[in-house]
């Protein structure tokens, strides 16, 4: 079995869209999805996938959850490390696993306390286990980083003990230092994009804008500029990408804090009569409204959100989300409704280079692989 790690939750749904790629980018690579184990902090959302295992814990309370996730995590290393060990199903899945490959996107960082003791908790024994088995590893195009103190430290270390890790942006490639087993290679969602470019038909876009927004931290100005960003649109809908953990869900932020109603989940949003143009703050809600069609600006807030849409061409269409125009904004929305025609000859120049770097990362866990 192939052990596929740092599997978060399909309540999220960028993270679902990851798991499904990285499900997929095996699948093209000779891996059956029968061969896989899963690894989330939510097993019961990946009901649909026939091998799923729990590690970790995906609220941020101090809960009973979330210690015994971390007495879990600890028990898991070793388990994994020691073979007559049985230290429940995470352990044994990592054990046992021919090789591991990380799931796209990532969440290997080490800034704030909160950061901290999620990535010790939930993602650090995963890095561990891979790191000393001696067996191929893999990580999927990531955003890593910030890496500060010793959590950082030792995520640093593990990850040059990694066979390959893919990093989305500049700022990561920093972050974790130079290598020959570290690439710079854009994410998922992106290759797809530029792998069905063809099959990709834009849309007519007249209809209602989308906003797909989140609660972000030290951002004084950002609620306003939302809130006047939707005043400029008139007609705009709120579109929801995440639900589930109060702390992350979209469904709560717009109820409890804009006070506004949702007009539902982006996805059926982007599948409605007469779409309009998407404004996303989070970077899988832009990837997944261009994948069906609907150009989309991207309002950022970390590194990943420049690194994906400059490897696609589309750097005029990003901007920060803690000091966005919300007037530049609502501009380049009445534009896209207008002639979307710029935005897609943008991505159509970058398509060849981004395919041939999505040919060479299936060719890469082919090989890896065995198969």
């Amino acid at each position: 079995m192939i052990a596929v790690i740092h599997a978060y939750s399909r309540h999220n749904a960028g993270d679902g869209l990851l798991v499904d790629l990285t499900l997929r980018r095996l699948a093209g690579a000779g891996v059956r999805v029968e061969d896989c184990v899963v690894l989330s902090m939510d097993p019961p959302s990946f009901a649909d996938l026939p091998h799923v295992v729990k590690i970790g814990t995906r609220g941020r309370s101090a809960d009973l959850e979330t210690a015994t996730a971390a007495v879990t995590g600890a028990a898991t290393v070793l388990g994994a490390r020691v073979p007559t060990l049985a230290a429940g199903k995470a352990a044994r899945a990592l054990r046992d696993a021919e090789a591991y490959v990380a799931v796209g996107g990532g969440y290997l960082r080490a800034g704030t306390r909160t950061n901290v003791i999620g990535t010790a908790i939930n993602h650090l024994p995963q890095l561990e286990a891979a790191a000393a088995s001696g067996r191929p590893s893999i990580y999927l195009p990531q955003s890593v980083g910030p890496l500060t103190g010793r959590v950082g430290d030792r995520v640093r270390t593990l990850l040059h003990r990694m066979s390959s890790v893919h990093l989305r942006d500049d700022r990561s490639m920093v972050e974790v230092g130079g290598g020959a087993t570290i690439h710079r290679t854009g994410d998922l969602a992106v290759l797809e994009l530029a792998d069905r470019l063809e099959q990709v038909h834009p849309q007519e876009v007249p209809g209602s804008p989308v906003i797909v927004a989140r609660a972000l931290t030290d951002a004084p100005t950002y609620h306003e500029r939302l809130r006047r960003l939707a005043e400029l649109l008139g007609d705009a809908r709120w579109g929801v990408q995440a639900e589930g953990d109060s702390t992350k869900s979209d469904r709560v932020f717009y109820t409890d804090t804009l006070h506004v109603e949702p007009a539902g989940r982006v996805a059926e949003l982007l599948a409605g009569p007469e779409p309009g143009p998407v404004v996303s703050v989070r970077l899988h809600g832009a990837l997944q409204s261009l994948l069906a069609g609907v150009p989309a600006v991207h309002l950022g807030y970390e590194r990943k959100s420049w690194g994906a849409y400059a490897d696609l061409g589309l750097s005029r269409w990003v901007h920060s989300a803690r000091g966005f125009d919300p007037e530049l904004v609502a501009a380049q929305v009445r534009e896209l409704a207008v002639d979307a025609g710029p935005f897609w000859a943008a991505v159509g120049e970058r398509a060849g280079a981004l395919r041939a770097s999505s040919e060479a990362l299936t060719d890469e866990l082919a090989r890896r692989l065995g198969r």
